[in-house]
């Protein structure tokens, strides 16, 4: 008898161990495992998928539960996979606030939903969407005055509404319909104030371009010149919990931050999120138009004589321009480094490969002169393609990663 007493002292602390994990174990007891991850931040889950084997698939499990955009949208519309399709079909993207909410897995009861689409048919049809498959009625028309920073980029703001039925809200959910100049990512890369607010939904993705910075440190960086205008922004954000620094101090770590000289939209710094498509009709547009959009970094050291803004700030500057080619169907962002210089000189050979194609009769009346020329002729060159015409966007990633390759351009900002 003592034996077996012994033996069962000895093997209690073996069982208890098991109790405990067996406690979180989602399979034996799933509503006590939900309600911890409902509370854990995405730090914490990262964290505790690194503990043992049990938990080693934990992030994964959880993203259809913990990060369901069709959830989200049931605020706004009564179909979001409706929405979904159209926005995949007119390249619409949603960020903001909302964008936020997701990744963080919070929900402010007073924000709305914006959606950046490119100006002309496709905001017509986007706006035409929302008051006749949404019952939603435009309520302001906002346009951008000479003075306004957005003007180059952004051609007006319709504000939608409609009476909220959720017992969780007694004033109506409104929707931001924001008419870009061109492509929604190069306004939202060139416009946004702070790195934390640089997330981006597409119809079957999710991109936090600062993850690190933002959902696991808490904390934005300016990407303009502070000013009156940003103070309500700012003071919402630090009363949830973000702190906001003009930059990157010298002594901070640079590891793994995603602060770097150069960057694309689906780098290894950007935290991606794909979303269930079943049902959502599939865009035209590859992943990779997006993913393969680049962007740099600059410090601006910023004198003005407002008085609003103090003598020498510092913050950080997104540099992200468009390259138009005549060998390429898509636009795509670009920072000013090699990277343009070799997508550039490679587009240019294909389009002029593609030029000497096509049959006499279909040469433009300027034909010698294009073959003669540099790049900078195929950036709005008035050719009429036929339908032989090949793009050559396919070759995108490819040229992006023997860049990659040879350059290893991917350094950290430094602010001094």
């Amino acid at each position: 008898m003592e034996g077996q007493l012994s033996a069962l002292t000895i093997a209690a602390p073996s069982e208890m161990a098991i109790t405990f994990i067996n406690t979180f174990n989602r399979d034996a007891h799933y509503p006590i495992f939900s309600c911890l991850c409902d509370h854990l931040p995405i730090g914490d889950i990262v964290a505790l998928s690194k503990t043992c084997k049990d938990f080693s698939d934990i992030y994964d499990y959880l993203l259809p539960m913990q990060w369901n955009v069709d959830k989200r949208l049931q605020r706004f519309v009564n179909d979001p996979i409706g929405l979904r399709s159209k926005m995949g079909e007119l390249d619409a993207l949603i960020s903001g606030s909302l964008a936020i909410q997701f990744f963080e897995r919070v929900t402010w009861p007073s924000s709305g939903l914006d959606l950046y689409v490119k100006e002309g048919e496709d905001s017509d049809a986007l706006c035409a969407y929302l008051v006749h498959s949404e019952g939603y009625t435009l309520q302001t028309t906002r346009g951008f005055g000479d003075n306004d920073y957005a003007l180059p980029h952004f051609n007006q703001i319709c504000t939608y509404a409609r009476p909220s039925f959720s017992s969780q809200q007694n004033r109506s959910t409104e929707v931001y319909v924001i008419a870009t100049s061109d492509i929604p990512i190069h306004a939202i890369l060139n416009t946004f104030f702070t790195t934390l607010v640089v997330n981006i939904i597409t119809w079957n993705k999710a991109y936090s371009i600062f993850p690190l910075t933002t959902f696991i440190q808490k904390r934005g960086y300016l990407l303009r010149s502070p000013d009156a205008d940003f103070a309500s922004l700012m003071v919402n954000y630090t009363q949830r919990g973000w702190t906001i620094q003009q930059s990157m101090r010298p002594e901070d770590p640079r590891a793994n931050q995603p602060i770097r000289e150069n960057r694309r939209i689906g780098d290894q710094f950007t935290w991606q999120i794909p979303l269930d498509v079943r049902k959502v009709k599939s865009s035209k547009t590859p992943d990779a138009v997006l993913e393969y959009s680049t962007f740099g970094f600059r410090i601006s050291r910023h004198r003005h004589w407002d008085p609003f803004i103090e003598e020498g700030n510092v913050s950080y500057m997104i540099a992200a321009l468009l390259y138009p080619c005549d060998a390429l169907r898509y636009k795509y962002t670009y920072s000013l480094t090699d990277w343009r210089a070799f997508m550039i000189y490679e587009a240019t050979k294909l389009a002029k490969h593609e030029l000497r194609k096509l049959k006499p009769s279909q040469r433009p009346l300027h034909y010698n002169h294009l073959l003669r020329e540099g790049s900078s002729q195929f950036r709005h060159s008035s050719i009429e393609k036929p339908e032989s015409w090949t793009y050559w966007d396919s070759e995108i990633p490819n040229w992006y990663h023997v860049w990659e390759k040879m350059y290893n351009n991917t350094r950290a900002v430094k602010t001094k």
